[in-house]
């Protein structure tokens, strides 16, 4: 190998969770060729309280970067490393998210002592960048941070990601909300929306129905993601009631209180499954819905499991907000149960939001592919000239 530059990923998420945008990232960067080292999202002394399953992990001892699975194609290298816990409230107090910063940093220095590119998808990395000096920062913003809730300074997050943009040498944003919110703090702010991997999620038209399906009855209704504060249970709970004849599968991790949807009969909660099953899942969907509370937050998010359910071959019901007005011909866009289902009788009957080709066009342009093209001509662009040509590994 002749890679010259590691490319640290440090995501917000872990590689063992479900599958996001910095997940695809890491994998088609390191398809390529690269070098890359995926970070995993940030565990406090707190974090066991909110998933016990990390009782089970010695949180004092990183776990050394690993190897993932053999890669698809190209020479790269991809290695993930789960950090030791943190002290809780970085997001509360710098002083906190600075001594944070400097011990992740010496951990990600200890995986490697090649140059470094720095690819954050949190705020708090602003105080990584003096101790890994890097060859240069390009900050990935999905989120309206400092809008999330819990333990959070709205200021300091407002802080620290305007610090964070200064640093950068692009900014790269998700959705249209957030490219104006970054605008002021940066010249070059790029729209990167996320996408999917068509391929895999196409197979959804062939594959067999996933097991858990087969005792849940036709028709269904699915829903797939992280069921979190976000997601806007009142409305699934009124479909259900509304249509009890229909089933309401929601497949993904739990974050929040689902209590009302725990005793409708016809809803029907799977919890975390495999990426590589989601097309058996998507398989047995009559129609797909995307269903989040409207608030500052969700106006700003460009969500994943859109672009999937499209390029299984789903009709989508989807709450409206500013980002997903863009997508309006593909999507069935609803304001209330009520329209959600109108929207869903219409769908059952055979109506469609457009034409299959039509939605098969559309998808064709939205893959994870296309998306790091973007991430990756920026990168080779921000590194010395003496770096660039060594920047990816010899096939």
């Amino acid at each position: 190998m002749a890679q010259s530059v590691t490319l640290v990923v440090t995501s917000a998420v872990p590689w063992q969770g479900a599958t996001a945008r910095p997940h695809h990232f890491a994998k088609e960067l390191a398809r390529r060729g690269w070098d890359v080292l995926y970070v995993n999202g940030p565990i406090t002394w707190l974090s066991p309280l909110k998933n016990p399953d990390l009782l089970s992990r010695n949180l004092l001892l990183p776990r050394l970067p690993i190897q993932t699975p053999p890669l698809a194609t190209g020479s790269g290298r991809l290695r993930i490393l789960a950090p030791v816990a943190s002290l809780p409230f970085g997001n509360m107090h710098r002083w906190i998210n600075r001594f944070n910063q400097r011990l992740l940093a010496s951990q990600i220095r200890f995986a490697t002592d090649k140059p470094l590119l720095l690819l954050p998808m949190l705020p708090g990395a602003v105080d990584l960048i003096p101790h890994l000096t890097p060859v240069a920062t390009l900050y990935d913003c999905v989120d309206l941070h400092s809008h999330f809730s819990g333990f959070v300074n709205t200021t300091l997050v407002e802080d620290m990601e305007r610090n964070l943009a200064y640093a950068s040498r692009v900014v790269f944003v998700t959705a249209i909300a957030l490219q104006e919110h970054m605008n002021p703090y940066h010249s070059d702010v790029r729209l990167v929306p996320n996408a999917a991997e068509i391929e895999h999620f196409r197979t959804a038209k062939t594959v067999n129905l996933h097991p858990l399906l087969r005792d849940i009855p036709e028709p269904r209704v699915g829903f797939v993601g992280g069921l979190g504060a976000w997601v806007d249970y009142a409305l699934i709970a009124d479909m259900a009631k509304q249509r009890p004849q229909i089933q309401f599968v929601l497949v993904g991790p739990q974050h929040a209180d689902v209590s009302a949807l725990n005793s409708l009969h016809n809803v029907h909660l799977l919890g975390l499954q495999p990426y590589q099953e989601l097309p058996q899942f998507l398989r047995g969907f009559d129609v797909t819905l995307h269903a989040f509370v409207r608030n500052e937050l969700t106006q700003s998010v460009n969500p994943i499991k859109i672009y999937e359910y499209l390029a299984a071959g789903k009709q989508v019901i989807a709450t409206t907000s500013e980002e997903l007005k863009r997508l309006d011909e593909v999507l069935w866009l609803v304001n209330s149960s009520e329209e959600a289902v109108a929207a869903l009788d219409r769908i059952l009957t055979g109506e469609t939001r457009t034409s299959a080709a039509a939605q098969a066009e559309y998808v064709s342009r939205q893959s994870w592919s296309a998306r790091v093209d973007q991430i990756e001509s920026a990168l080779l662009a921000v590194l010395p000239t003496s770096l660039r040509d060594q920047a990816r590994a010899d096939a």
